[in-house]
Parts: structure tokens; sequence; C-alpha cells
């Protein structure tokens, strides 16, 4: 047989894998740009989004950073 039969079911499950991967992207398309939105925001990371922010701002960023630096050292102390 010139075609395998598991080419043949590979074929097809590979387009009812697409065809729902397309629909799932679809229905979530809103969410998806949004996140990537996001992304490429803090990616780009822009010298201007901090002088646009007031000091009470910074100092909030400031400490929810230490926080999360305290919290990964005590992590890591407990292991």
């Amino acid at each position: 047989m010139i075609i395998d039969k598991r080419l043949l079911l590979a074929v097809a499950g590979g387009v009812v894998l697409g065809a729902v991967g397309y629909k799932l992207y679809q229905e979530h398309k809103e969410q998806i740009l949004g996140s990537l939105d996001s992304l490429k925001k803090a990616a780009s990371g822009n010298a201007n989004d901090s002088a646009d922010l007031s000091e009470e701002e910074l100092q909030l960023q400031k400490e929810r950073l230490e926080d999360l630096i305290a919290e990964k050292q005590a992590a890591k102390e407990a292991n």
C-alpha cells in the first residue's frame, strides 16, 4: 500500500488538533493578544516608564521587590 494507515491516522489527528487549537485561539483571542502586548511592553524596558511614576509608586514597587527577594531567600534557606 502506497499510503500507510498510520500515516493517514497521523494526518487526520494533526488536522483535528489543528482545528481544536484554532477554535481555542479564536475563543481566547482578546486574552492572548492582551498578554502578548503586556509582555512586549515589559520586554521593551522603557526608561520613561519609571520617570512617569510618582515617588510613592516607586516606593511600593521597591517594597514589593524586597518582599519577593526575602521570600526567595527564605525558600532557598529552607531547602
